[in-house]
């Protein structure tokens, strides 16, 4: 039986976790905890928000795995685009029960979607329901990584960012086509408090991006 996508998602963070020295696990699990407040996880204003505790859960679970048993990892969703008729809405549906997916959501055009996280959705969707990958969308996903390892988000994004990586890292190790090392870009975005940086230029943190900084780790190679 083909593994859930979530279930995939959590093994690459895992695998990213582990490949942390003792002590940077220790500055990334402080990091997270500092986030926490109330039972739930702060967006960067300070505010409980559900969309953060989603992915402070899901690190939870990669950091303790018993804590799988209160907080499946088949629990992150983006409630807000569950109803929308685009790539992302058919995304999170199929997230939901990608394994009786119908394969409705395959039929977008390159000229519909022309954004890096999209095209990921797309192929993602077509390797869980078994279909051959889209090959002029791998190459173009291929396209879009920089010298630096990092991949833009789209063909005019100034800077390539932490949360495009991960997501393009994981999807192409998941349809198998080979990328180059996106290690030193990570390592790059890596912050002194244990968070990750979305971009080289911003000085911030939270936990959706220690989810990403982790699984563009653990899909690289």
């Amino acid at each position: 039986m083909r593994l859930p996508l979530l279930v995939k998602v959590y093994m690459r963070l895992s695998r990213g976790w582990g490949r942390l020295s003792p002590e940077a696990q220790m500055l990334v699990r402080q990091f997270v905890e500092s986030q926490k407040k109330d039972g739930g996880y702060v967006n960067a204003g300070g505010k409980v928000e559900k969309y953060y505790t989603q992915f402070g859960q899901v690190l939870e679970a990669v950091f303790s795995p018993m804590r799988l048993v209160s907080h499946p990892v088949r629990k992150l969703t983006v409630d807000e685009a569950l109803g929308k008729d685009t790539v992302y809405g058919h995304f999170f549906r199929f997230i939901l029960d990608d394994l009786h997916f119908k394969g409705q959501a395959m039929d977008f055009e390159m000229q519909d979607v022309m954004t890096t996280n999209a095209v990921c959705c797309i192929l993602a969707m077509q390797h869980q329901t078994g279909r051959q990958a889209d090959g002029d969308m791998v190459r173009w996903l291929l396209d879009r990584q920089d010298e630096s390892g990092g991949f833009y988000s789209s063909e005019v994004a100034p800077v390539p960012d932490l949360l495009t990586t991960a997501v393009a890292l994981f999807t192409l190790r998941l349809v198998g086509a080979k990328a180059k090392s996106a290690r030193d870009f990570v390592d790059a975005h890596w912050m002194d408090d244990g968070g990750f940086a979305p971009t080289i230029f911003d000085e911030y943190s939270d936990v959706e991006y220690v989810f990403y900084g982790l699984l563009a780790l653990g899909s690289d190679g």
